[in-house]
């Protein structure tokens, strides 16, 4: 069970980092009520700077496909779709994703954007299966 948010991939061991952190990127269109008033959207730029570290292209000289597994709250991956795909963030909260669930983007060196699965969650069996 994976309680950090954290960044694992073939190129090294693991790196835990608070852009990954829990949080509330930015207000939804259209507005949707789900945390008490004092709620402060102020997790964005985190977030933001999460996605701009770890969405982009691989650079010219790389010959060998390359893969990140990305762990961490629904909240932040549904922000993450929304930009890779170019689609407004403030729709992050447009999507439902189970915890624990899958969710596949593939960037090919050209920038070419394809999520290839969203909030997967074939390999936990359904009695398992929440959302929050």
């Amino acid at each position: 069970e994976f309680e950090e948010e954290a960044v694992v991939s073939t190129q090294s061991t693991g790196e835990k980092t608070d852009l990954l952190r829990e949080g509330h990127p930015i207000h939804a269109v259209p507005y949707i009520k789900f945390k008490p008033d004092s709620w402060e959207f102020t997790d964005g730029p985190r977030i933001e700077a999460a996605f701009r570290k770890y969405f982009q292209r691989a650079h010219y000289s790389q010959k060998e496909e390359s893969h990140e597994i990305i762990v961490c709250h629904a909240n932040v991956i549904r922000y993450l779709i929304c930009r890779a795909q170019q689609n407004p963030p403030e729709g992050w909260l447009r999507m439902s994703l189970a915890n624990g669930s899958i969710t596949e983007i593939g960037i090919d060196p050209s920038g070419k954007v394809s999520v290839c699965g969203i909030g997967d969650k074939g390999h936990m069996p359904a009695d398992m299966i929440t959302f929050t």
